[in-house]
């Protein structure tokens, strides 16, 4: 793809300008309310519903209509965390391989890559020829609202850190969906992201997306000694490049082998 060895960011990014071409370096449109859904309607008018969705699940909400109030306090911390975030990205492509089943090694020696023992990995890139390694973040704005919160409004802070998961995985769809493009424009296709940490694909290959995408200059975010990202709300994920059109890929939590027991599953 043409993204091949380039970057790519959000414009709060301070990128050279030898990154991606403009199309690649544009923010993504906001998502648009989804239709046909039976849950209630969002408590705002700038919250879409489908994100308002998100939110009320993060937050435990399942076969229960949330309150009046509790939708206008999901309404007002949303707008907060809105104005707090700082969205950035950043993503760049590498070549894989596949030495053994249930390995893959992604990057070259030039790139100084990195080998993954991983079966859920393995099936979702097994016939790919290339990975893309993705880092979103929506800034460490919403982190400090979440802080502020906890100090005298525990609520809050719980709706702010609903909010704000949600908030970065509607933006890392944004990105996902823009590559997603790019790539049909090319006759590939892309695989459902995976992150590190789902699975049997191990939260230490946070350390080699951070190196190889070089992630503290590029969307300013760094990784404690337990291996989580600063700002919390920060995605990263791999996804798959072929040239052939996946066959039945499972999506989401589907290709989590934790999916059965986790709470947060989405339905």
């Amino acid at each position: 793809m043409s993204m091949d060895r380039s970057f790519g960011s959000g414009p709060s990014s301070e990128q050279p300008a030898a990154a991606l071409p403009e199309a690649g370096l544009r923010e993504p449109a906001a998502a648009q309310p989804e239709t046909g859904t039976r849950e209630p309607a969002a408590a705002q008018p700038d919250l879409p519903a489908s994100l308002y969705r998100e939110i009320c699940r993060y937050l435990g909400y399942r076969g229960i209509t949330p309150d009046d109030e509790i939708r206008e306090r999901i309404g007002r911390n949303f707008r907060a965390l809105r104005d707090a975030a700082g969205k950035r990205s950043v993503f760049r492509a590498f070549p894989v391989s596949f030495p053994a089943e249930g390995t893959i090694r992604i990057g070259s020696p030039a790139d100084a890559g990195f080998e993954v023992r991983s079966r859920d990995l393995y099936r979702n890139l097994r016939g790919c020829s290339e990975v893309i390694l993705l880092a979103v973040t929506i800034g460490p704005g919403p982190d400090l609202l979440v802080r502020r919160a906890e100090v005298g409004d525990l609520p809050g802070a719980a709706i702010l850190q609903a909010a704000g998961a949600a908030m970065a995985e509607e933006y890392c769809d944004e990105v996902n969906r823009s590559l997603e493009e790019q790539a049909r424009g090319e006759n590939r296709f892309l695989r459902p992201r995976y992150s590190p940490g789902y699975g049997d694909f191990s939260l230490e290959f946070q350390k080699d997306f951070s190196r190889l995408l070089d992630m503290p200059r590029t969307i300013g975010v760094s990784l404690t000694d337990s291996l989580l990202m600063v700002p919390s709300k920060s995605i990263t994920a791999v996804i798959g490049v072929s040239d052939t059109p996946p066959e039945c890929a499972a999506r989401g939590c589907d290709t989590c082998g934790a999916s059965g027991s986790c709470p947060y599953r989405a339905t």
